[in-house]
């Protein structure tokens, strides 16, 4: 594992293919419930979760809840009897029949949202997704929080970095990449980069460029 202060955040994606590529994801669907994934990044966390064996999914960023959805079935795939979480400021109009539980709530302000429904008590270990706004405050404010309520050895994902190389980042503040790089020049110790994940298909080959973060 390295630390992302001394990582670019460079993806692997050709500029000719990325735009491509960002249209099939935000096209893509799962049981016809908008998803928006990417096939790497699916296969990463195919391989993640297996791997990591979580007890309780933690997405910050709901939709449609295509990825809510697909974490409930990978999780009775793998027989993982993992609890699935998904947090969002509003709460999916019409949310798929899944086991997934859907919240109402923040990305700025966690604390409340998990203090009110008892998120602190979630079986161990955790998966975090944190896939919201992705401006540079909100993943900043999730990265705040998620390093005092991770243990050792937990993920926390931060999604959706190549913002910056679809040329995006400016209407995100930085979005997750400022977050990140700045995060560890304060708190250098916190997290480590989990390069068995971001770099499984070629360095940085991922949406989240230097954004699967391990707790240390």
């Amino acid at each position: 594992m390295e630390e992302s202060r001394a990582r670019s955040f460079q993806t692997a994606f050709p500029e000719d293919l990325l735009h491509a590529y960002q249209k099939g994801t935000l096209a893509y669907t799962y049981k016809g419930v908008p998803c928006l994934r990417n096939p790497l990044d699916l296969a990463i966390s195919l391989r993640l979760l297996w791997q990591e064996k979580p007890r309780s999914i933690i997405e910050i960023g709901s939709k449609a809840g295509g990825s809510a959805l697909l974490w409930c079935d990978l999780a009775a795939t793998f027989r993982l009897d993992a609890t699935v979480v998904s947090i969002d400021r509003r709460v999916p109009s019409a949310a798929p029949q899944c086991a997934a539980r859907f919240l109402r709530g923040d990305v700025g302000d966690l604390q409340a949202v998990f203090a009110a429904h008892d998120l602190f008590t979630l079986p161990r270990p955790w998966l975090v997704y944190e896939d919201s706004a992705h401006t540079y405050e909100g993943c900043t404010a999730a990265l705040e929080f998620f390093r005092q309520c991770l243990r050792h050895g937990e993920l926390l994902v931060m999604e959706d970095g190549v913002l910056a190389e679809l040329g995006l980042s400016e209407q995100y503040a930085g979005g997750p990449n400022r977050a990140i790089a700045e995060f560890f020049a304060r708190r250098p110790h916190d997290f480590a980069v989990a390069t068995e994940y971001t770099d499984m298909f070629g360095i940085n080959a991922t949406y989240n460029p230097n954004g699967y973060l391990r707790r240390r």
